[in-house]
């Protein structure tokens, strides 16, 4: 079975042209003949749809160019004189089924834009955008240019939200399976804190951006300093996954003060401590020219503390009210768990695949 392959060119809105169609070339490649045609929309007999020219070209051998030959036009020639341009059988064969392929895309009307046609010997007729396929090619390639962009927004705002929200669910996808195997192991703060610092994303929407400068003063550096609603600023604190939450009794059980009571880890203790000497050195701050230019104009009003600490995958009812219990004590500070910020993540995930349905 044969494939015939049409590339179509709108020129007007009852116009297109199809690009040269090769009838013949010869064996050295410099000469050949082509079919020009032109598809129209014709309102009074809809299928007188195509007007061809045959054409006979030329090339050099360094050229890659094809040129039309000269020479007068019918419409030029005077009594006596002759033109005509010679056709094989194959060619003629050749261009009884091109005709034949041209009318059956002109049954189809015209395309705007630029168009692939391929017809099968079975006339059924497979339509390609070959903007759109060229500009999807380049952006899942990475390949992000202005005009691709530019192209795209205005032949297809719908299609450029549904690629952008797609190519973000995927990248999230990627880490939100990282945070999994990573929750498992031990690692350091230090790599909780880059990770994180890279996926902000999972804190939720009302984290815009993260403070590139992280000192409040010369004795305080915080780990994620946050841009929040407003231009305010927060500060998230970052521990392990493996540090226990809650103190623990020489066997491993939770201890219970007077039997009753959950006690948080000591480390946790400290890391609340921290945070609130941050934020208050974060207020003093309030009215100072220089550390708000320093952290790119946010203001720390009333800055907000959050701490991730240890793990919760194991927790019962009197584990989660004792969390719900603390983060109502403490002060403008809240603490979670990573299986906490996890959960988020994977909230925000199932939201984003509902929307690019």
């Amino acid at each position: 079975m044969s494939n015939y392959r049409y590339k179509m060119v709108s020129t007007s809105q009852k116009t297109s042209k199809i690009e040269d169609i090769e009838l013949w070339i010869s064996e050295n490649g410099l000469t050949r003949k082509v079919i020009r045609a032109e598809v129209i929309e014709n309102p009074k007999v809809k299928e007188n749809s195509v007007k061809i020219a045959i054409v006979h070209q030329r090339r050099s051998p360094k050229s890659q160019t094809w040129q039309d030959l000269g020479g007068k036009t019918l419409s030029d020639l005077k009594a006596g004189e002759a033109a005509k341009i010679q056709l094989d059988t194959l060619q003629t064969k050749n261009l009884i089924r091109h005709l034949s392929n041209l009318y059956s895309i002109g049954e189809g009307g015209i395309r705007k834009g630029i168009t692939i046609l391929e017809i099968t010997d079975e006339d059924r007729v497979i339509k390609t955008d070959v903007s759109r396929a060229r500009i999807i090619k380049k952006l899942l390639a990475g390949n992000y240019s202005n005009e691709i962009w530019e192209a795209l927004v205005e032949q297809e705002p719908d299609l450029i939200k549904k690629i952008n929200l797609s190519r973000v669910y995927k990248d999230r996808e990627r880490s939100l399976k990282e945070f999994e195997d990573n929750i498992k192991l031990d690692k350091d703060e230090n790599f909780w804190r880059d990770f994180l610092k890279r996926n902000k994303w999972v804190f939720g929407s009302s984290y815009i951006n993260i403070i590139d400068e992280r000192r409040i003063n010369m004795s305080n550096e915080t780990d994620l300093p946050f841009e929040v609603d407003g231009g305010f600023m927060d500060i998230v604190e970052i521990k392990k996954p493996s540090s226990n939450f809650w103190t623990l009794t020489r066997s491993g059980r939770n201890y219970l003060y007077r039997g009753k009571f959950l006690v948080i880890n000591p480390e946790l203790q400290g890391a609340i401590s921290q945070l609130s000497g941050y934020i208050l050195q974060a207020e003093k701050k309030v009215d100072s020219k220089e550390f708000i230019s320093s952290h790119k104009g946010i203001v720390p009003l009333k800055p907000r503390g959050l701490i991730v600490h240890g793990r919760s995958e194991n927790w019962k009812e009197e584990e989660l009210c004792a969390l719900r219990l603390l983060n109502d004590e403490l002060h403008n500070i809240q603490v979670i768990t990573f299986d906490h910020l996890l959960q988020r993540a994977k909230r925000i995930l199932e939201i984003m695949e509902k929307e690019k349905k």
